[in-house]
């Protein structure tokens, strides 16, 4: 009988923690905060390719799906020229524009304006990212200097290679097609997709959690030896001190 209780007990044992009611508090108020912060970092990371959608949209609503254009120079001079949807157009009005003309940046057309949309779309990712990714690590229980340089170091270099795939996928489409919408919708899909690789190499290679460990060792070899010498200067300094011995014997001459 007792052996059959013990056995069903053990069994169909539960594992309760019991919290205070401010120790509920805080850790709703945390789980919160780290939804938070954990959302707008993604949106953040997602805001040039939101920007970059918009312009991609407008720019097949001016020229549409079949809109062709291609590079032109006269007298040294780039010039994009525009084809299709004559009459109908109403960004891109004039059959052709310098490559340099504000409007033909704007909507990331031709090589220029792609590397140059690629290079404001990360700035912009930095930007927004960069305070977000501080805010979030200072919200941890455990703050740690190394972690947040690691993790600002992974995530700009993540922003950086996206950005610079998307931008060569773009421009090498737009040497063998004259759709005007290609070069940008590649961009956005390249970027997107290099991106996301990225970070399913980084979750499961663990590299911003190494880069982090090699930084805490650097740290500790450095600063940390530098400390230790100097605690133990002062514990000298004091044994000195409190026993009449002259100050900095052995240690300075």
């Amino acid at each position: 009988m007792d052996k059959k209780f013990t056995q069903d007990v053990t069994n169909n044992h539960q594992l309760v923690y019991v919290l205070e009611s401010n120790q509920v508090k805080e850790f709703y108020e945390q789980a919160i905060k780290s939804q938070i912060v954990s959302g707008t970092r993604t949106a953040a990371g997602l805001t040039a390719t939101g920007n970059d959608l918009v312009t991609l949209t407008k720019l097949i609503r001016d020229l549409g799906f079949s809109g062709k254009v291609y590079e032109k120079v006269v007298n040294g001079k780039i010039y994009i020229i525009f084809k299709g949807r004559p009459g109908q157009r109403h960004i891109f009005t004039a059959a052709r524009y310098l490559s340099t003309n504000t409007k033909v940046v704007d909507m990331a057309v031709g090589k220029a304006a792609i590397k140059s949309s690629a290079r404001a779309g990360a700035r912009l990712t930095f930007i927004l990212t960069v305070p977000i990714i501080i805010l979030e690590h200072l919200l941890k229980d455990q703050f740690l200097l190394s972690e947040l340089v690691a993790d600002l170091a992974v995530s700009l270099v993540k922003v950086g290679i996206s950005a610079i795939v998307g931008a060569i996928a773009a421009t090498a489409v737009g040497t063998v097609t004259t759709l005007a919408a290609a070069p940008l919708a590649i961009a956005i899909f390249v970027g997107l997709l290099v991106g996301w690789g990225l970070d399913k190499l980084d979750s499961k290679y663990g590299v911003t959690q190494k880069l982090a460990a090699l930084l805490r060792e650097i740290e500790d070899k450095t600063l940390g030896e530098v400390n230790r010498s100097m605690w133990k200067l002062e514990k000298i300094l004091r044994w000195q001190i409190l026993n009449n011995q002259p100050l900095g014997k052995g240690i300075f001459y």
